[in-house]
């Protein structure tokens, strides 16, 4: 019964953390369904998508090792504090460690950490250099975030964050 609690609030945290800030600031607004930034934050997964999830201790033994996914998933431990306390400059260090490696939801959701100042300093360049990355991945919301954030950059800010996102290459595991 308490793994079961656990998941479900482990999946619902998946949820909130790849919905883009925007979404979740209108779903806390009281935004209704038919709006076009509403976003679905619940979803059903199988048992076997449960048990890749893994545990915590698990999770953290993988990242440790490199595991990009695991390094992303540990973000997200911390990062809403579901399985360990929440702990903002932690999840941000594990997003940019899967982020480094090309993970394109680590990388959303760092560029996210960034705009806002959420456990790094705010820079907007950064932001918009990993949601940059993320959009030319094809991460659906990135795109509309990367765009918000460019609204608030001088030019040389934007010159700049286009510029790192050309020269950004992904790094090895462990580097």
């Amino acid at each position: 019964m308490r793994a079961s609690r656990e998941m479900t609030a482990w999946h619902i945290a998946l949820g909130l953390l790849l919905a883009p800030a925007s979404s979740l600031q209108s779903a806390a607004l009281g935004a209704e369904a038919q709006s076009p930034r509403f976003v679905q934050l619940f979803t059903t997964v199988s048992e076997t998508e449960q048990n890749a999830i893994g545990s915590v201790p698990e999770i953290h033994k993988t990242a440790e090792q490199g595991d990009a996914n695991a390094e992303y998933k540990l973000g997200l431990v911390y990062d809403v504090g579901v399985g360990a306390r929440q702990d903002l400059a932690q999840a941000a260090l594990w997003y940019q460690r899967a982020a480094d490696q090309g993970h394109l939801a680590a990388q959303f959701n760092l560029g996210l950490m960034y705009a806002s100042g959420r456990g790094v300093p705010q820079d907007l360049v950064q932001a918009h250099m990993w949601l940059n990355l993320a959009a030319a991945g094809s991460q659906a919301a990135a795109r509309g975030e990367r765009d918000l954030v460019a609204k608030k950059m001088t030019r040389s800010q934007l010159g700049e964050a286009v510029r790192l996102a050309r020269e950004w290459q992904p790094k090895a595991a462990g580097q």
